[in-house]
């Protein structure tokens, strides 16, 4: 087994770890685009995400080149930690556990930002249906009114 550079997969890790970072930042940012509803915002920055995750396959591909190239595709920083010399492995194990939680609160505001935006769209869809069923059921101003058709925007489901 070569002798890898660990310093190397450490500078991809977290080159790797600042880009989720960036990632984090947007999301927090999205939840309250969300709540106020700016869409063309929302836009934007589904754009940038778009862009930072085209990054992080790059980082990835490096860090894939690293493993296999000093080591397995399989291997994982836990298995990398035990063969490696003892401060080389508390380097790595330290940049696991920023990543692990890292990449915990990027799931965890992800999955905020998928409630909340599950719930804007059941409202629009509520809304849609009552605006829908009150032009449907229009009597007119004296009642006498003719009930009118109304083709649905958005299917129901």
């Amino acid at each position: 087994m070569p002798n890898p550079n660990i310093d190397e997969l450490i500078d991809v890790l977290n080159g790797e770890m600042l880009l989720y970072k960036d990632l984090y930042d947007i999301a927090t940012k999205k939840t309250d685009v969300i709540v106020q509803g700016e869409i063309q915002e929302l836009d934007n920055m589904t754009k940038v995400e778009g862009s930072i995750i085209g990054k992080l396959m790059i980082l990835e591909d490096e860090r894939e080149k690293f493993l296999n190239d000093n080591f397995d595709s399989q291997m994982t920083i836990s298995r990398l930690c035990s063969i490696l010399p003892e401060d080389d492995a508390k380097k790595l194990k330290m940049v696991q556990e920023e990543f692990n939680d890292l990449l915990k609160a990027l799931s965890s505001r992800n999955d905020l930002n998928k409630s909340l935006l599950k719930q804007s769209i059941e409202f629009v869809n509520y809304s849609i249906g009552v605006i829908s069923n009150n032009l449907v059921q229009d009597n007119g101003i004296y009642g006498e009114g003719i009930a009118k058709q109304v083709n649905r925007i958005i299917d129901e489901g």
